[in-house]
């Protein structure tokens, strides 16, 4: 039986949801580790690989921090080439068809598709609520131990809670919703063995020249 495999990091772990064909997708709960977050969706589905894997990540977290994900997945067992990497707030707007703008109570940010994730002022959630008031969305996302105070900060618009393994179901089931948004794979934040092969040769190369020009100085 195929299935795919939905993860979704966070400060505070690694949200899994699996999507077994003809069964649908099921959450599978939260996790401090990739190690444990892909055990767990191992335990939940059949014995072969996911034939998909998505990557939630908060958005704008440093490509550095993504390679250590894929880095995990990897010795986990995952082929980086069936990951696909995604935004939480690309995964929100491909799911509700409108407008999002997401409260990370974890980092202390809002984040918006064309708004820089900003430190979350209760002025500035206001003032982008006000711009497309019908056609926008507050969401809420982070541990419940945070959040309660953004809740009641964002309490006129009634922001909906999403927890990590939902990011993660969500982007199992949704598409992305632009050119501009399309998945990388995972593969992207590797070496290949001839990205390897060609750098270790540059290497040799410049070495050889020095000791060339040492010699006949």
């Amino acid at each position: 039986m195929e299935w795919e495999l939905g993860l979704s990091a966070g400060p505070g772990g690694f949200g899994v949801a699996v999507s077994l064909a003809g069964e649908g997708t099921h959450l599978i709960g939260m996790f401090p580790t990739i190690a444990r977050a892909v055990t767990s969706a191992f335990n939940a589905a059949p014995e072969d690989l996911p034939t998909r894997v998505v990557l939630v990540h908060p958005t704008g977290i440093p490509v550095q921090e993504l390679g250590r994900h894929i880095g995990e997945l990897t010795a986990a067992g995952i082929d980086a080439d069936t990951v696909e990497m995604r935004s939480d707030i690309d995964v929100l707007e491909s799911s509700v068809a409108t407008r999002a703008l997401l409260i990370d109570a974890d980092r202390d940010l809002l984040t918006g598709r064309r708004l820089r994730s900003t430190p979350f002022e209760a002025g500035t959630l206001a003032r982008l609520v006000a711009d497309d008031p019908a056609r926008t969305r507050v969401f809420l996302t982070g541990h419940p131990e945070v959040r309660d105070r953004y809740h009641v900060a964002a309490r006129d618009y009634a922001p909906q809670i999403v927890e990590r393994p939902a990011f993660a179901a969500l982007a199992l089931d949704t598409p992305a919703t632009s050119v501009m948004s399309t998945p990388r794979l995972g593969s992207s934040l590797t070496d290949s063995p001839a990205r390897v092969w060609q750098l270790r040769m540059g290497v040799v190369i410049v070495a050889t020249v020095v000791l060339l020009v040492i010699f006949l100085a």
